[in-house]
């Protein structure tokens, strides 16, 4: 049997899928690996075709990331399952390493590790993501938005979208974060620390679905209240869940103005304003924290002081 199936979504990009591949090879001994083809207009059948060792399976309408994952879960034969975006790389052994982990703990649902962050270029950025919670339970950090993890980092037992269901389509750019606290709700999940991969990080400009990341979180800030009534969130006391959704809506109005603060720092001005504005819409209060403005001041004053 195959330990693990690594799914690619993949459009109009042949010449970073290539890579992807080559990662996702190196990354495990016993691994299949499902190129989804999503509804590509340029030559990525014609590269595909050339490439031995590959599960392909043609979209002729697009479906949109969530919905070629879906498929590949139900192309895919492995125990485990893994998500690799065509722009990132899986390090190597890194799926051995994680299939190593859950077949130790039967019980958990997944396991995730640390992120390495690198530019348009696949130059490192100097940060490393990685969830400050140990592992276990790990439904409530996941709702509130504090467990910062990615389907790059993550391998998943297939047997959870058997029990909770396959990835939402509507959910374009959440899809992953919602699918992963529907399984937290009824399976642990574990913490490693070591680096399972290489994120490259959108740009405004860059072509990928996470570059718009005002929509996408307030996107989540509007899914956030589904989640809430799942049947362990209804468990709890109002106020608890009262109090989740404080910290989320707080935790996205300040991640949209730091990144704000970033985007200014490159002059990527409609951006900045795009995130302001989300920021302003879900908490205008938050605005007022001097600590906002400041941050958007350093920021503005470290791109005047290069510019001169």
């Amino acid at each position: 049997m195959v330990t693990t199936s690594v799914i690619i979504p993949t459009h109009d990009r042949p010449n970073l899928l290539l890579r992807a591949i080559e990662s996702a090879r190196g990354a495990g001994t016993n691994v299949e690996i499902i190129v989804v083809d999503d509804a590509s207009t340029d030559g990525t059948a014609a590269a595909c075709r050339e490439i031995k060792g590959i599960k392909y399976i043609r979209l002729e309408r697009n479906q949109g990331v969530a919905g070629a994952r879906n498929v590949g879960i139900l192309e895919s034969t492995g125990k485990y399952v893994a998500f690799l975006d065509d722009d990132d790389r899986r390090s190597p052994g890194s799926l051995d390493t994680q299939a190593a982990v859950l077949d130790a703990n039967p019980e958990a649902g997944f396991v995730c590790g640390a992120m390495i962050m690198v530019d348009q270029e696949y130059q490192p950025t100097g940060e490393v993501f990685l969830p400050r919670h140990s592992g276990g339970d790990v439904f409530w950090e996941l709702l509130e938005l504090d467990f910062p993890v990615m389907p790059l980092s993550t391998l998943i037992r297939k047997d959870c979208f058997l029990r909770v269901g396959l990835l939402n389509q509507r959910l374009g750019g959440i899809d992953d974060w919602d699918i992963l606290t529907r399984i937290a709700e009824v399976y642990p999940g574990l913490v490693i620390e070591e680096p399972m991969g290489v994120y490259r990080q959108p740009t405004p400009s860059s072509a990928q679905g996470s570059s718009s990341q005002a929509a996408q979180l307030r996107r989540a800030s509007r899914h956030q209240l589904q989640l809430l009534r799942l049947p362990r969130a209804m468990e709890a006391a109002a106020s608890k869940r009262r109090a989740i959704r404080r910290r989320a809506i707080n935790r996205i109005a300040d991640t949209l103005l730091w990144s704000a603060a970033q985007h200014l720092s490159r002059g990527e001005y409609r951006a900045v304003c795009a995130n302001i504005l989300g920021a302003l819409r879900l908490n205008p209060l938050r605005l007022a924290r001097p600590g906002a403005y400041k941050k958007l001041a350093e920021r503005l004053f470290l791109k005047r002081a290069i510019e001169t």
